[in-house]
């Protein structure tokens, strides 16, 4: 692909120059025995992202941000109750009980999310609470539901340990800039 990017524009510049010397006056004369051009080398840092590629990122990012907007609410809310409880039973059954709604809530929704999806909200999760979903579930339900769903999550191709890395990441720049674009305005 690179060679003929680079063979097709070289094509163009010759040809450029060659229709340039033919469209010349007769009364001017130019000629030209060898004109040796620079090498100019195009080239970007986002080959493999297309705007195709854009788009439905863009589709998924706006269809899941819903979700996270509504879990911030509810981890607020449910910290703040949590921190009040003093006691350790009390606290783990109060978030039993917030599991069960959750789960009657909002998962005939969530399963009906992509593989693609999923990770998005995993990533999405951690730029919003700078914990991975799978330390997040550890925090609030134990090491042993975390690792059921961190393990139920690679049967299917997903990792509730992914982090969001905007900086070294190409698509979490992708997703960071429709966040700014089309989301926080």
């Amino acid at each position: 692909m690179n060679r003929y990017f680079y063979f097709k524009y070289t094509l163009l510049i010759w040809f450029s120059l060659f229709f340039n010397l033919i469209s010349q006056n007769d009364s001017t004369y130019l000629y030209i025995d060898h004109v040796f051009l620079n090498e100019v080398v195009l080239k970007s840092d986002y080959t493999d992202f297309n705007a195709k590629n854009f788009f439905l990122l863009k589709r998924r990012v706006l269809k899941v941000y819903p979700y996270v907007d509504t879990i911030v609410q509810i981890m607020s809310e449910t910290d703040s109750i949590l921190n009040s409880i003093n006691k350790k039973r009390l606290s783990k059954k109060y978030s039993r009980r917030i599991q069960k709604e959750l789960v009657d809530q909002f998962s005939q929704r969530i399963t009906q999310l992509s593989r693609k999806e999923g990770l998005i909200l995993s990533k999405l999760l951690y730029r919003e609470f700078q914990y991975s979903a799978y330390e997040l579930i550890k925090k609030y339900r134990g090491s042993f539901q975390a690792f059921f769903w961190q393990k139920l999550a690679r049967i299917y191709e997903g990792n509730l340990k992914v982090e969001y890395a905007p900086s070294t990441n190409q698509e979490d720049i992708y997703i960071e800039l429709i966040i700014n674009k089309y989301i926080e305005k």
